[in-house]
């Protein structure tokens, strides 16, 4: 905000800062740290020296203890992957669902074999974000599941 007011910037644009300004996200050092430049399009941010450029459009980035719905993707080995429209993969774990009938049970090797049985490619389901590893994990545990069949 500059005078109360939202300065929104494109990519390449100099971004107007105070002397002894910190880069933030979104933007960019030129001319040997004098000028500082958008590398987005978005709104600038200024919290005390720090200056960030906001995106006016991204994906989702994954905080632990979001709760996020997912679609299956692919079933690998204990671990099912899903699409949560993040720049991150997620990815539930065999150990983190719940087995039919509320059993409380250490995962068996047939457990991993029966995984599709229990969710499959093209299903839906609520997870919540338990870690997340640099930027490109998301670690998930169940929280509810939409089946596929149920929303055709």
């Amino acid at each position: 905000l500059v005078g109360g007011k939202m300065e929104l910037v494109t990519p390449g644009q100099k971004i107007q800062s105070e002397a002894g300004f910190l880069r933030g996200h979104g933007t960019y050092v030129k001319d040997g740290g004098e000028t500082l430049v958008a590398s987005v399009a978005g709104v600038v941010q200024r919290v005390n020296k720090l200056v960030s450029v906001i995106p006016v459009k991204s994906r989702y980035i994954g905080q632990v203890g979001d709760v996020v719905v997912g679609r299956v993707v692919e079933v690998g080995q204990k671990r099912w992957s899903l699409d949560v429209n993040s720049t991150q993969t997620a990815v539930l774990m065999l150990s983190s669902v719940h087995l039919p009938g509320g059993v409380q049970r250490r995962r068996t090797y047939e457990d991993a074999l029966n995984m599709r049985q229990l969710y499959c490619e093209g299903d839906l389901m609520s997870a919540e974000v338990h870690q997340f590893f640099g930027v490109s994990l998301l670690v998930c545990f169940l929280v509810s599941f939409f089946p596929s069949f149920l929303l055709s």
